[in-house]
């Protein structure tokens, strides 16, 4: 591991300064060397890590994480092919451990309450990998065709990249509904129907495959075929699912995105609708469920002006089964949905941002349900995130969030749960020589 994060480092120090748009000439083309990275530090309210007697809360903390540190290759060879490599050397995210206490008004959990509810979140605060998180080759047939084989990341949130994180939409924290991380309510009721078949699967991140790309006039269609193996577990991180971290749990499968940029008035407009439909081969996943299919779609635009800005994104996500999952749910399939919606000012080199975001974890009824209790208004959660950036060059942005996560407050049996909103505040450093 020693000689690992030497030879990162090193690998860090050397590509910073080629990544100031510095070209390395080749025998048969040019390329490019650029580097990212962004670290953030979090505090959360004390209330948090001290709830009250009936609540359930989550640790209060203060800690510095790195996020992401990524090298990326990008040339060309000739006048028709192409190539990028974005390579993750640091790839994570702070998750917070849940820190439940038991009491009589819990006791319709089965067992532990520490154990059980806390397992799904007690993951390490960020993961070391080398992996690729792209490498594909582009062949432009004509001037709006070209063919794409390899790595790539699908086009479906317009926030949903992995990489620039204080662009997401403007805030340092990456919208609700493109959130990799399980949310409070999701783990929750994940443990209560003791059924993990049901979980939220993040939309699709990276795959690998082949697929076309055509660009007219400003519109641009997106469609890629993957078909790649599913590890049940990474070697390197640890990580339940994921091709060394990386790919999550994805067999086969395509998807369509339509994406459109048009100069309109003041400034600009980008919006996009997507569509991707995957069939998923859980046996890779070592979990005892049914072969599945996973399908999705969305749709979002932003407008961005001199002076202001206004975006807002909605999806969907269904997984559905071949055959019922044996457990505790008469159901086969579950979807989750969610939006968001951003608004924000540019003055000078300062940004002042709003965000909303909403999360629906599950459309399961009650009656699908085959445990005794009764258990309702557990399933939404929203986000109020203030922001405020300040835009230093074109490579460097500093930027703060203060996020009111309110998970939805839960009834069992008629009777009400109580747990505290998570006030996160969030200084985001980011340096983007990409």
């Amino acid at each position: 591991m020693k000689k690992l994060l030497a030879i990162l480092f090193a690998v860090l120090i050397f590509a910073a300064p080629l990544a100031m748009n510095a070209e390395i000439e080749a025998a048969a083309g040019s390329m490019k060397v650029g580097a990212h990275f962004d670290f953030a530090w979090r505090w959360s309210a004390k209330s948090n890590s001290d709830p009250k007697t009936d609540e359930i809360g989550w640790t209060g903390y203060h800690s510095f994480s790195v996020s992401d540190l990524f090298i990326e290759l990008t040339g060309k060879v000739g006048d028709r092919i192409t190539y990028k490599i974005l390579e993750g050397l640091i790839y994570g995210s702070f998750v917070p451990h849940l820190n439940p206490l038991e009491t009589d008004s819990q006791n319709f959990l089965p067992g532990n309450m520490v154990d059980i509810v806390a397992a799904p979140l007690r993951t390490p605060a960020g993961s070391l990998v080398t992996a690729p998180m792209e490498a594909y080759v582009d062949l432009k047939i004509i001037d709006q065709l070209k063919l794409r084989v390899g790595k790539e990341v699908i086009p479906t949130l317009l926030t949903n990249t992995g990489v620039h994180r204080a662009n997401a939409i403007h805030t340092a924290n990456p919208p609700l509904i493109a959130n990799r991380n399980l949310g409070f309510n999701e783990a929750l009721f994940d443990t209560l129907l003791g059924e993990s078949g049901f979980f939220r699967i993040p939309l699709p991140l990276d795959v690998t495959g082949a697929g076309a790309i055509v660009a007219i006039n400003g519109l641009e269609l997106h469609f890629f075929a993957y078909d790649q193996w599913v590890l049940g577990a990474s070697e390197l991180t640890g990580a339940p699912y994921g091709d060394l971290g990386f790919d999550f749990n994805r067999s086969r499968g395509w998807d369509l995105a339509l994406t459109c940029t048009r100069e309109i008035g003041p400034g600009k407009l980008t919006a996009r609708g997507f569509f991707f439909d995957e069939y998923l081969d859980f046996e890779n996943l070592n979990l005892p469920l049914p072969k599945g299919r996973n399908l999705g779609w969305g749709a979002g635009a932003m407008y961005d002006a001199d002076q202001w800005f206004v975006a807002a994104e909605y999806t969907s996500d269904t997984l559905e089964y071949q055959e019922k999952p044996a457990g505790v749910v008469d159901a086969k399939k579950n979807t989750w949905s969610g939006y968001y919606i951003t608004v924000g000012g540019e003055f000078a080199s300062i940004q002042p941002v709003y965000r909303f975001d909403a999360i629906k974890y599950s459309d399961l009824k009650d009656r699908e349900v085959l445990i005794p209790q009764k258990i309702s208004t557990f399933n939404d959660e929203t986000w109020h995130t203030i922001a405020l950036n300040w835009l230093v060059n074109d490579n460097a942005t500093w930027g703060m969030d203060y996020t009111i996560k309110s998970p939805e407050k839960m009834k069992v049996d008629g009777e009400k749960i109580n747990y505290p909103n998570i006030n996160e505040f969030l200084v985001m450093v980011e340096l983007d020589l990409l």
